[in-house]
């Protein structure tokens, strides 16, 4: 049979969407008259966002980088699996610092 409309496009994942960017579409779309405004986050608050960032795109590098080697032979996948333990040893790098208690203060 024969079908006028294309099946939709598989559903994208709900972990890759931001809560922040939905909610401003949505209010830019729903109220388009009130404006709301937002404080900039601190620096330590934008330092572990750009961390945490870095780390997924250091994981989708990796990913891709063993995806690669796999489909190679010789001595281009030893050059693919030296890019993936470059990146390991980024993300190693990126986690350590993630994962360090931030300084309290004392009175």
């Amino acid at each position: 049979m024969y079908k006028v409309t294309p099946n939709p496009p598989l559903s994208p994942k709900v972990e890759t969407i931001d809560p922040k960017a939905a909610d401003r579409a949505l209010s830019h779309y729903l109220h388009p008259g009130i404006t709301t405004k937002h404080e900039p986050p601190s620096a330590p608050q934008r330092r572990e966002e750009a961390l945490i960032n870095a780390s997924s795109i250091l994981d989708s590098a990796a990913a891709t980088a063993y995806e690669n080697a796999d489909n190679l032979t010789g001595p281009h996948r030893k050059v693919a699996m030296g890019v993936v333990h470059l990146i390991e040893l980024a993300q190693r790098e990126v986690d350590s610092v993630l994962e360090e208690e931030p300084p309290t203060v004392t009175s």
